[in-house]
């Protein structure tokens, strides 16, 4: 599933020790673990730099990580062709899997539309960009810039589906 692996290489890549056992099955995610997940997502996207936000951005990934109903499909080209540097991609780049989910609870029988999925991820993963500034004004990610720059032209919708030809 495109989901888990693309969270297991985030995870890695952002130091999380997740210990997920795949051989291991757990039912489907309940309501409260759902209502938790949006509010860590949302609260992520409004403070990505809380004094907590390792710790709940590891509680998070894990849990999407071992649901097996909570499923999206993400193209990280919505993001931008370059890859994204510094020392706040990974702020960003879970926080484009975080919105996503969000969206696949808040959106259940949108659930299987891999490009409101993405929309929702670069949304989310702007907001927090935009958050990160407003703490650090001298932060510059270009790939992000052009997305605003986009976003503020009422262009981001086409650009997501111009990336996502790239995932297919």
């Amino acid at each position: 599933m495109i989901k888990k692996v693309v969270v297991i290489v985030m995870g890695l890549a952002l130091g999380f020790t997740a210990k997920t056992n795949f051989a291991q099955k757990r039912g489907p995610s309940t309501s409260e673990e759902r209502k938790r997940a949006v509010e860590i997502a949302t609260l992520l996207e409004n403070d990505p730099l809380n004094k907590n936000a390792k710790a709940l951005s590891g509680e998070l990934l894990r849990w999407i990580i071992e649901v097996p109903d909570i499923t999206f499909a993400i193209c990280t080209s919505v993001l931008g062709d370059a890859k994204l540097e510094g020392e706040y991609q990974p702020n960003i780049a879970s926080q484009f899997t975080f919105s996503a989910a969000k969206f696949v609870i808040e959106h259940p029988k949108q659930a299987n539309d891999e490009y409101l999925e993405n929309l929702a991820g670069a949304k989310g993963a702007l907001k927090a960009y935009k958050n990160i500034k407003k703490v650090n004004p001298k932060v510059r990610m270009e790939p992000l810039e052009q997305l605003l720059m986009k976003q503020k032209a009422g262009q981001l919708e086409d650009s997501v589906k111009d990336a996502m030809s790239k995932c297919k």
